[in-house]
């Protein structure tokens, strides 16, 4: 940013300043934008203009140009923590977070008293998923001004995200002394109280928050996905499955803009599958070994498959071990992807690559594995993300000793989970908000895993989900001889090791508890909802032998 001396600018004068003031104070933000732009226009220069037109366009949701006028007024005011708060609300809202994280943190080191640069942090770090992060800076805001409402309500929502619940009614409650119609913490409250199983208490603290016109958008759609989860715990399929659908067109609709435009992931599958087929696989046999390249890992193990498959269990029941270490879902292939995937010229580069290029392709994958501060000397390495079925080609390159796991589960399951159970919403996610969406998404993924296998040198183990649950040390073992260590016996109470992990992914809660079998074959409740997409899974139900009815 750049500081600006006012005494060479044309400021407007103190009665325009006053007329904007005025109409800002009684809410009139368009009128105040339109005395913004009669200054502007006059070749006035003040921050407060520049604000004001920011403000007008949050209202009408234009968060991108929002964060621009933003900028240019603290380009004239570069010390001013609302401006700094404002840049870091547009910035999240855009899920630009770790920008957002950043003007947040340039607010509290200009003023370390001012609380809501604090807890706004917190609900970008939540929304990224750092859940011990957003916990620490509610903390600090709360410490700050102990009565901030908006500070208790958020850590009562991150609590519940943890499994703290207990805590979390605390905060939440602390919220509703002082704000009775606090919607986050009432949310808080009712989701606390689906996990004690309190189904109907859940439903009815839910339900007044759904009739309030001022709660849209993802707060909408997160109380949807509560009352959807409070019915299913009362067995009431039917209204519970009518619930998260409207919970996914709210978040099919606040999102549309969002990833306008952007190739699915479905349409990359297939035409990645496509592309292979008919560029032949002559090359592809002939990699060469990464051998030392391992950044000193003893194994390198990929695990993949698709969403909701069981693949953040196996990781955990993994990380147990004590020569495993695991990486859980971060994308570090998603550069080289980008560059050899997604066209037929790329593909055929990556087939061609040299053994030196390959070594400087490995070494940077280590490097950010390092960065990642994971220590891989000595251990096996599981790189865990289901997404990385898509960069097949890619690992057997790069990685042609490489072990994969390919996680399976019932179809039905796997999008039935899909569709009822979201975190942050992502372009992948943002595929699996419809029932037709999630299951094409699942066709074609796995139909891109059955073309690799066959036209690649891959080794490969398909773990069944339910295997593990049903017959869970015999499971474990077959794991551990395919990555080719010892079974321990403290991988018995991986659950354990889970409560002290920082697990980012939405069955966080689930693997925090010991095994329980409730989750398999759940489609069958929904049978009559899953009909429509019946005929797109029969193929794969078949394929991996799950029964029919």
């Amino acid at each position: 940013m750049v500081n600006v001396d006012f005494s060479n600018t044309n400021a407007p004068d103190q009665a325009a300043l006053n007329r904007l003031a005025a109409a800002a104070a009684a809410n009139d933000f368009q009128r105040a934008s339109q005395i913004a732009d009669e200054e502007i226009s006059k070749g006035r220069i003040h921050p407060a203009l520049f604000n004001a037109r920011a403000v007008w366009l949050e209202q009408q949701q234009r968060f991108a140009e929002a964060l621009r006028e933003f900028q240019r007024a603290r380009a004239l005011a570069p010390q001013d923590v609302m401006l700094l708060n404002a840049i870091g609300l547009s910035l999240t809202r855009l899920y630009r977070l770790s920008e957002a994280v950043v003007a947040f943190d340039e607010a509290i080191q200009i003023d370390p008293r001012y609380g809501p640069s604090y807890h706004r942090k917190g609900i970008a770090l939540g929304m990224m998923g750092d859940l011990d992060g957003a916990q620490k800076v509610h903390e600090r805001a709360l410490a700050l001004f102990p009565r901030n409402v908006q500070a208790l309500s958020c850590l009562s929502s991150v609590l519940v995200r943890k499994g703290e619940f207990g805590n979390a009614r605390e905060y939440a409650r602390r919220a509703l002394q002082l704000d009775a119609g606090q919607g986050t913490a009432t949310a808080a409250l009712a989701m606390a109280e689906n996990a004690d199983g309190n189904f109907v208490g859940a439903e009815e603290l839910i339900r007044p928050v759904l009739q309030k016109p001022d709660v849209s958008g993802r707060g909408r759609a997160s109380a949807w996905g509560i009352l959807g989860d409070a019915l299913d715990g009362q067995d009431r399929t039917s209204e519970a499955f009518d619930a998260y659908s409207n919970e996914n067109a709210e978040l099919e609709n606040y999102h549309a803009a969002r990833f306008a435009g952007r190739m699915r992931i479905r349409d990359f599958a297939t035409a990645l599958a496509t592309q292979f087929e008919k560029g032949g696989s002559t090359d592809w046999s002939m990699a060469t070994p990464s051998g030392a390249s391992k950044g000193r890992a003893a194994g390198h193990i990929f695990l993949l498959g698709f969403f909701r498959s069981g693949t953040t269990l196996l990781e955990q029941v993994l990380q147990s071990h004590h020569d495993i270490v695991t990486l859980e879902e971060k994308d570090i292939l998603a550069r080289a992807a980008e560059r050899f995937l997604t066209n037929r010229t790329g593909l055929a580069a990556l087939a061609a690559l040299s053994d030196k290029e390959l070594d400087a392709a490995r070494t940077e994958y280590w490097q950010r594995v390092q960065g990642l501060g994971l220590d891989v000397s000595g251990k096996v390495m599981v790189d865990k993300n289901p997404l990385n079925t898509l960069k097949l080609p890619l690992i057997a390159k790069l990685f042609p000793d490489a072990r994969i796991i390919l996680a399976l589960r019932d179809p039905r399951d796997v999008v039935l989970s899909c569709f009822r159970r979201h975190f942050e919403v992502n372009a992948a996610m943002y595929e699996l908000l419809t029932l037709e969406g999630a299951a094409t998404t699942y066709d074609a993924v796995m139909g891109l895993a059955q073309v690799m296998r066959t036209k690649l040198p891959l080794t490969v183990m398909e773990h069944r989900y339910e295997s593990l649950v049903e017959s869970f040390e015999e499971c474990v073992g077959e794991v551990c001889n395919f990555i080719g260590v010892p079974f321990q016996k403290e991988m018995l109470d991986f659950h354990l090791t889970a409560q002290t992990q920082d697990i980012r992914s939405p069955s966080a809660q689930q693997v925090r508890r010991s095994l329980y079998k409730e989750s398999i074959a759940q489609w069958r409740r929904y049978a009559e909802e899953l009909d429509p997409i019946r005929p797109v899974l029969a193929p794969w139900i078949e394929r991996f032998a799950y029964p029919a009815e």
